[in-house]
């Protein structure tokens, strides 16, 4: 058995050969590249808050008197309630307010927060997705369209709602916050790295929890070979035991801190078991993950990295559990999935265009090598990696 087997770290992506990428633009075109990423996360954040209302109210959930579970999730609560009552914050507010015309009422410096947060919620998204897919891709074909892809996703989700159309201050943090997990659980990281996000992510939603199934996951595809002895692994256990056991104490903490808020409470799994069997809101459900969720199963054979096929597993898990404590018809819920499915997706995609250029080099055996060479070079996007 080869060392790299015998250590577990045959699979690690930092010990892969790195794929070749593509052709190497100049500089101007990453420069180009990011501007438009970065306009387009700008149009996608103020198009979110401006047609999206808010489910929450803004000055019960700062004052702590919103109703729970909603409340519990009190980090964002933190940050609005250090906004309102900065003075650099009122006062900037104050001068884009009268200088801005295409406002109509005076911003609160609570806004300004809430589109920063959610605007690094979603850079973070691209920018984690792009780096696991250049890990997991043989050619790295498609790399300057995952961060793209990551906001028609985002815009799928949290914004294209006809059913169930609401904004909560945390979604958007909560998928950054993610997104940082899968990218540390992917490539590795010192734990230490993970426990702490996972420390703070927890603070703003409890979604954190499925991270630790992640984590589950990846030590159990470590080395050519998957072995689920690697998920009871002393290793595996020691990060894993004691973050569960802090979810846990944390919850029952902020359960008793906002026991006397009202509870919003409905039973979730019949209002789900109705929604499934009615066919109006089949789309909706349907979009989650941009309606990629069922293609990206179906072929997910073409996907060789078996970090990421085994991460497959989550989804039932998830569904399950939004199943009980979600509404399924908010496909919001599954956001967080969002750089996993892309990465799935780009992967899924590129192998479908390696298959093609190999069809087509083996129908014309007199230009099979000139076609395994050439094609590539002709169909190779250039590489903006602006992230």
């Amino acid at each position: 058995m080869s060392p790299a087997i015998e250590t577990g770290m045959a699979d690690h992506p930092k010990a892969r050969t790195p794929s070749a990428p593509g052709t190497t633009v100049g500089i101007g075109h990453g420069i180009l590249a990011c501007v438009l990423y970065a306009l387009a996360t700008i149009q996608l954040v103020w198009g979110y808050h401006s047609r999206v209302p808010s489910y929450l109210r803004l000055d019960a959930y700062e004052n702590g008197l919103e109703r729970t579970p909603f409340q519990s999730r009190i980090l964002m609560m933190l940050v609005l309630r250090w906004a309102h009552h900065s003075a650099f914050m009122n006062k900037l507010a104050d001068i884009v307010s009268a200088g801005t015309p295409i406002y109509r009422s005076h911003i609160r410096p609570e806004a300004f927060v809430l589109a920063t947060t959610d605007t690094m919620g979603v850079v973070l998204a691209g920018w984690m997705a792009t780096r696991i897919y250049e890990a997991a891709s043989e050619r790295r074909l498609l790399t300057a369209y995952v961060y793209p892809l990551v906001l028609v996703f985002c815009a799928t989700s949290y914004v294209l709602l006809p059913l169930q159309s609401f904004r909560f201050y945390y979604d958007l943090p909560s998928l950054g916050f993610f997104s940082v997990g899968l990218y540390l659980i992917y490539f590795r990281k010192n734990p230490l790295w993970f426990a702490a996000l996972f420390v703070i992510a927890t603070i703003n939603r409890e979604t954190t929890l499925m991270l630790l199934w992640f984590f589950v996951l990846a030590a159990v595809a470590e080395g050519y070979a998957v072995d689920w002895r690697r998920a009871y692994a002393p290793r595996t256990l020691a990060v894993v035991v004691p973050l569960a056991l802090y979810w846990t104490g944390w919850h029952i903490f902020v359960g008793r801190m906002f026991a006397h808020n009202h509870l919003e409470w409905i039973r979730h799994y019949v209002v789900n078991a109705v929604l499934l069997a009615w066919p109006p809101a089949w789309p909706q459900m349907l979009s989650a993950g941009c309606f990629l969720i069922l293609p990206i199963l179906v072929f997910r054979r073409c996907v060789k990295d078996a970090t990421l096929r085994i991460w497959l597993w989550a989804l039932p898990a998830w569904f399950g559990i939004m199943f009980v404590y979600g509404i399924l018809v908010e496909v919001r819920i599954f956001g967080e999935l969002i750089p996993y499915l892309v990465c799935m997706a780009a992967l899924i995609a590129e192998q479908t265009i390696l298959g093609r250029i190999e069809n087509d080099a083996g129908a014309c055996p007199e230009r099979s090598r000139k076609v395994q060479n050439d094609s590539l070079s002709q169909i190779t996007v250039p590489t903006v990696n602006p992230l």
